[in-house]
């Protein structure tokens, strides 16, 4: 989590990186246990989050917040808790559901994760009842610290 970006833009974006990171916590916890959650669940799940919360299609002043959080993503270590945010992003982008001006923010990205977005494609297909599988699957893993409380209230109402 970024403090400058978290006094710029406020509980937004501290829900954000907050659901962001404990969602990578998760899939940190169940790595390599047989886990059946299929490969790119966190970004996916991530992706039904913002879907769920945001629209910068009606409300353009969000751009800037998901600008900051790429770049702010881009230009620090690309492995911390919840970076999978870019590629949430750069996937809905591609997707027609978050406007084609925040690319402009992935300029630097060197590789476009094309593989990635072609997996995604396959959770989309049932989207509503794979993301709320996916949100309860969260919510049954013990995590130590627990996840945050605003985590918590967005999983179990993408769990219904």
């Amino acid at each position: 989590m970024d403090r400058a970006l978290a006094a710029k833009h406020g509980v937004p974006y501290v829900h954000l990186a907050a659901f962001a990171i404990d969602v990578d916590r998760v899939r940190e916890a169940v790595e390599g246990y047989d886990d059946p959650r299929p490969f790119g669940w966190e970004v996916f799940l991530l992706e039904r989050y913002l879907v769920d919360r945001f629209d910068p299609n009606r409300e353009p002043e969000l751009c800037l917040l998901f600008e900051d959080v790429v770049l702010g993503v881009l230009d620090g270590a690309p492995d911390a808790l919840g970076s999978q945010i870019v590629f949430a992003i750069w996937d809905l982008i591609q997707r027609a559901r978050f406007p084609r001006r925040l690319e402009g923010a992935f300029r630097a990205w060197k590789a476009r994760p094309d593989e990635l977005c072609r997996d995604l494609d396959a959770l989309f297909a049932d989207e509503v009842a794979l993301g709320a599988a996916l949100a309860r699957s969260c919510l049954e893993v013990a995590l130590e610290p627990p996840l945050a409380p605003p985590t918590k209230e967005a999983l179990a109402k993408l769990a219904e």
